[in-house]
C-alpha cells in the first residue's frame, strides 16, 4: 500500500456534505455526421468493453487508527458503478445539461470505491452529446487530471478508442522497504522541512507587521479580505455556469500591454465581479483579494498526485479604468510571483496547509462568518492542448473545469485553454449566487470592454508617434523651449549654495551642461530618419 502524502490527505479530512473535494471536467463532442447507428450507445458500449482496470484508477483509500491513509488496490471494480450513461430531455440546452451537472458536482464520491466517476451525456442538440469526469482531489490536482484525461484522446480522428482507466500510469521510482533506506527517505524530508523554516518565519513576519500596519507585504495577510455575498461557507446545492474567451485574441492584449495571458483573464475575472456585484448595490472599499494556486509541478513530473500550493492576490479597487486595473494587477501578480520565489517548495506547501487548514477550521466550527474572510474567490488557470482532440471520431469542441469550492468561499472561477478558446467554469454555493449565470455573461462582456479600452490606448499611442514623425519641426520646437526654461532654471543663483572647492578651469558649467544635451540632440535630427516599424490602427483592431 502506498501512503498518502499530508497535502493529498487534507482534501479528505476537510471534505464535508456541503463542501465536497472533487474537481471534474465537462466535455462537449460533436458526433461525425457520415457516422451509421446510434454513435453515443456504440460509444458507451465500447467504453464499457475495455475493463483492465489500470492505477490510480482501481485504488481506494484505506484509513489506519493512526488516522494515515493509504492506497488500497480494490481487486473488485464495479465498472457500470463508475461509468454511467444518461440522457437528456428534449430539446438539449445547455441550461439542461447543466442543471444535470450541478446535481452531479454537489454529491460526495463514495469512499469505499475508487475516487472517480464518469458519465456520458446524450441528447444534447446539435447532434452533441457531453462527457462529465470527476475526480477526487486527493486523487489529482487539475494539472495531473488534465494529463490523465488528455491521454485518453487523439489528434487522429481514426485512431483507436482508449479508455483513460486503461492507460498504464508511469512506473514510479522504486522505493527499498529497508530500515537504511527508510532512514535515509526520512533525513531527506527533514532536512528539506529544515530548510523551509527561514523563508517561511520571514513570510509570516511580514505578514504580521502588515496586519499591524507596520509594514507593506508582497502578498496580503489571510482574513483581511472584504466581506461579498460570495464570502461565505458553501452549502450543498451548486450553481455552474461557463464562457469563453477567445485565446488569440487574449494573447494579443497582452502583447500589447506587456502583460501575461494570466494578468489578462484575472483582470477580466475582477472586472466582471465588480460589475456583478454592481447590479447587486454592493460597493466595496478594499480591492478584491483572489486565492491563486501555484504550481509546484516539475515538467517531468507525472506521478504526483498534488503539487500545489495557493497564495494570495489582491487585486484592484473598484472604478479604475480597465487599463489601469490591468496594470494594477499585472504588478500584484508580478510580486506575487517574486515574493513565492523567495521559498522553498515546502514553505510554500507548509503555508498553504496552514492557511487553508485555519480557513477549514473556522468553517467547521461554524465561526466563519464573524471573521472577515480569507479571501473573496479563487482564481485557476490551466493551460491545455491547443490542437483539437478526438474520441472514436467524434471531435471534442469545448472543455470546461468544474472545480472545487475553497474553504469560507463559495465561488470558484477555473479557465482551461483549448484550440482557440479559454473555457471558464464557473461553480458557486447555489444559495449565495443563484443567477451565476450573468456573472458569466459579465465575464465575456468584461473582455470586450478591456479589449475596446486596450485597443483605443493603443491607436491614440500609435497615432501620437506618427504626428511626432510627420511634424518634426513643431516637436524640436517644443524641445527647444522646454531645454530654454531648463537652462534658465540652472543659471538662477543659489543663494544657499556652498561655495565649490573645485578650479573652475576643470569644472563645467551650466551652459556646458546644456550644449551637451542640445548638440547630439540636433545632430541626431540633421542626420536621415531611420525608418520606423509602425502597427496600422486596423491591424490592432484585428
Amino acid at each position: 500500500m502506498q501512503a498518502l502524502k499530508l497535502v493529498d490527505m487534507g482534501f479528505l479530512y476537510t471534505e464535508t456534505v456541503t463542501s465536497p473535494k472533487h474537481v471534474a471536467g465537462l466535455q462537449i463532442y460533436t458526433i461525425p455526421e457520415d457516422y451509421e447507428g446510434n454513435f453515443t450507445r456504440d460509444l458507451y458500449d465500447s467504453l464499457m468493453s475495455q475493463d483492465q482496470i489500470q492505477k490510480p484508477f482501481n485504488l481506494k483509500v484505506k484509513k489506519q487508527l493512526t488516522g494515515q491513509c493509504y492506497w488500497q488496490e480494490d481487486k473488485d471494480v464495479e465498472l457500470s458503478y463508475h461509468v454511467r450513461f444518461a440522457m437528456l430531455p428534449q430539446p438539449g440546452t445547455e441550461d439542461q445539461l447543466l442543471s444535470f451537472i450541478e446535481h452531479q458536482h454537489e454529491s460526495l464520491l463514495d469512499r469505499n470505491r475508487p475516487l472517480w466517476e464518469m458519465i456520458l451525456v446524450d441528447g444534447l442538440k446539435n447532434n452533441q452529446f457531453a462527457i462529465y469526469i470527476k475526480v477526487h482531489h486527493a486523487m489529482a490536482d487539475g494539472a495531473r487530471a488534465n494529463q490523465v484525461l488528455m491521454q485518453s484522446l487523439n489528434i487522429d480522428p481514426k485512431a483507436p478508442l482508449k479508455a483513460f482507466w486503461t492507460l498504464e500510469e508511469p512506473v514510479r521510482a522504486k522505493r527499498d522497504d529497508n530500515l537504511l533506506a527508510n532512514v535515509s527517505s526520512t533525513s531527506k524530508a527533514l532536512s528539506k522541512q529544515v530548510k523551509s523554516i527561514p523563508s517561511l518565519t520571514r513570510l509570516t513576519t511580514k505578514l504580521l507587521f502588515q496586519a499591524a500596519n507596520v509594514y507593506k507585504a508582497d502578498i496580503p495577510t489571510p482574513f483581511t479580505a472584504p466581506k461579498t455575498p460570495f464570502s461565505v461557507s458553501p452549502k450543498r446545492a451548486r450553481r455552474a455556469a461557463l464562457a469563453a474567451l477567445p485565446l488569440d485574441r487574449v494573447k494579443r492584449l497582452g502583447k500589447i500591454t506587456d502583460a501575461t495571458i494570466n494578468d489578462v483573464v484575472v483582470s477580466v475575472c475582477d472586472m466582471a465581479i465588480h460589475n456583478y456585484l454592481a447590479t447587486k448595490g454592493v460597493s466595496l472599499n478594499k480591492p478584491l483579494v483572489a486565492q491563486m494556486p501555484i504550481s509546484l509541478r516539475s515538467k517531468d513530473d507525472s506521478t504526483s498526485n498534488n503539487r500545489v500550493a495557493i497564495s494570495m492576490v489582491e487585486l484592484a479597487y473598484k472604478g479604475e479604468h480597465p487599463l489601469e486595473r490591468l496594470m494594477t494587477i499585472k504588478d500584484a501578480c508580478l510580486k506575487f510571483k517574486n515574493e513565492a520565489k523567495l521559498l522553498t517548495d515546502e514553505a510554500l506547501t507548509n503555508y498553504t496547509l496552514a492557511s487553508q487548514g485555519l480557513a477549514a477550521a473556522t468553517e467547521l466550527l461554524k465561526i466563519d462568518s464573524f471573521l472577515p474572510p480569507m479571501g473573496n474567490v479563487l482564481i485557476s488557470n490551466v493551460p491545455g492542448p491547443r490542437t483539437p482532440l478526438y474520441m472514436m471520431g467524434a471531435e471534442m469542441k469545448k472543455c470546461f473545469p468544474i472545480s472545487v469550492l475553497p474553504p469560507g468561499m463559495s465561488l470558484n472561477i477555473t479557465l482551461y485553454s483549448y484550440a482557440n478558446n479559454i473555457n471558464v467554469g464557473l461553480i458557486a454555493c447555489r444559495s449565495a449566487l443563484p443567477d451565476l449565470s450573468h456573472l458569466a455573461e459579465y465575464i465575456e462582456a468584461a473582455f470586450r470592454t478591456l479589449e475596446s479600452a486596450v485597443t483605443q490606448s493603443a491607436i491614440e499611442t500609435v497615432s501620437e508617434q506618427l504626428h511626432m514623425l510627420n511634424n518634426p519641426d513643431e516637436y524640436s520646437a517644443m524641445r527647444y523651449e522646454n531645454l530654454a526654461v531648463i537652462e534658465q532654471l540652472l543659471n538662477e543663483p543659489d543663494v544657499e549654495a556652498i561655495e565649490d572647492e573645485t578650479p573652475a578651469a576643470t569644472a563645467p558649467t551650466n551652459t556646458d551642461l546644456v550644449t551637451d544635451i542640445v548638440e547630439p540632440k540636433m545632430a541626431q535630427q540633421n542626420t536621415t530618419s531611420p525608418s520606423v516599424e509602425t502597427t496600422t490602427n486596423s491591424e490592432l483592431i484585428a
